[in-house]
């Protein structure tokens, strides 16, 4: 399973958010990471959702790796 976080620059560096990343990549989730950019918020910083290439590549990769 991919996941693939997006929030708040201060959500995402909140020691409990490392936590539940940790937690779901020793279960084997793979994390597609956010990126930096400006926010819906207005901030700018960490945070924000993948591209959508970036996401379709890593399903379709994905994809080949489990057939």
């Amino acid at each position: 399973l991919l996941f693939c976080p997006a929030m708040n620059t201060y959500m995402w560096e909140h020691p409990f958010t490392a936590q539940q990343v940790e937690k779901l990549e020793e279960l084997g989730y793979r994390q597609i990471a956010p990126v930096v950019k400006q926010l819906a918020c207005g901030d700018a910083g960490q945070g924000a959702m993948a591209e959508v290439k970036t996401i379709i590549d890593t399903v379709m990769d994905s994809r080949r790796i489990h057939r």
